[in-house]
């Protein structure tokens, strides 16, 4: 059965025979073996082209893409920058070497801001943004983070990206910024992912608003019941404005699920120890 790409591979093949040198050629046949992944051919052809042009701009930029996907990053890295050294900048690269070089990756990233502000950002940058805000993010990077995010929500407002908004300005304490997110994305949702209603609750307790904070984790109960992290934050809260009966249930349904849960442990424990010391405390001062 004849492949996809016979007549251009034949109308090359045959132009490559009379000038084996030849950089579009090669380059054109690079580009058709990706397409078939036939990934070892696509690098022969591009280190022909750099052994005969060793500053040809597309054979730099994939080579070293090639190798950076392979997670050869100490092979990626000369390709990279010799393309910058050679005027030869753009965003991609930037964002490439912030995720391969660890030590410079700060610089990286405000560089590919720099040109990214500078640009109109269309639904198909929301991929590469995306991929830029979340990383940032796990990084801590999180002003870039914040940036990135930005940029892929004007190219394509997805929920993840709403959501990662959202904790964005959470951390920010913009509270009020990250609640109009999350009610975004919890419309979206219709209201049933418990993620979404945790966060919600997470902005109304730092508001000072417990009312609203527990109202929102009773919704994502409903939505998981067998969520230890949404009982272990409600027996919080109830702590926190002295309700240890309720405290006390949720810590204890929170083990029920994971009976490893330390964090639990500890705080049903010191609510047991907080009640007994008032309890002996009240009992000597009737004496």
């Amino acid at each position: 059965m004849a492949g996809k790409y016979d007549k251009q591979l034949a109308k090359y093949n045959s132009i490559l025979s009379k000038n084996p040198q030849d950089p579009n050629t090669l380059s054109i046949l690079a580009r058709i073996a990706l397409k078939e992944g036939r990934i070892d051919d696509a690098e022969h052809y591009y280190n022909v082209i750099l052994s005969n042009n060793p500053d040809y701009p597309e054979a730099l930029y994939m080579i070293g893409f090639l190798y950076m996907k392979k997670n050869k990053y100490n092979d990626a890295l000369p390709y990279f920058t010799k393309l910058l050294n050679n005027g030869k900048e753009n965003a991609f690269i930037y964002e490439y070497l912030s995720v391969m070089d660890k030590e410079n990756r700060r610089k990286y990233l405000e560089k590919a801001l720099e040109i990214s502000r500078n640009i109109k950002i269309i639904p198909k940058d929301y991929k590469r943004c995306a991929y830029i805000a979340f990383q940032s993010y796990a990084w801590k990077e999180y002003d870039i983070s914040l940036e990135y995010a930005n940029f892929a929500y004007d190219a394509k407002p997805t929920n993840d990206i709403i959501n990662l908004l959202g904790c964005l300005y959470h951390n920010n304490a913009d509270y009020d910024k990250a609640l109009s997110l999350f009610h975004e994305a919890n419309a979206n949702y219709e209201g049933k992912n418990s993620y979404i209603l945790c966060n919600i609750s997470s902005c109304y307790r730092n508001k000072n608003s417990n009312k609203m904070a527990i109202r929102y984790l009773e919704k994502a109960l409903e939505v998981n019941s067998n969520d230890k992290l949404i009982y272990y934050n409600m027996g919080s809260i109830y702590a926190s404005i002295g309700n240890r009966k309720l405290a006390i249930e949720n810590f204890e349904q929170a083990l029920k699920i994971d009976n490893n849960y330390e964090e639990a442990k500890k705080a049903l424990e010191s609510i047991k120890d907080w009640y007994f010391i008032i309890k002996k405390w009240i009992k000597n001062f009737q004496y």
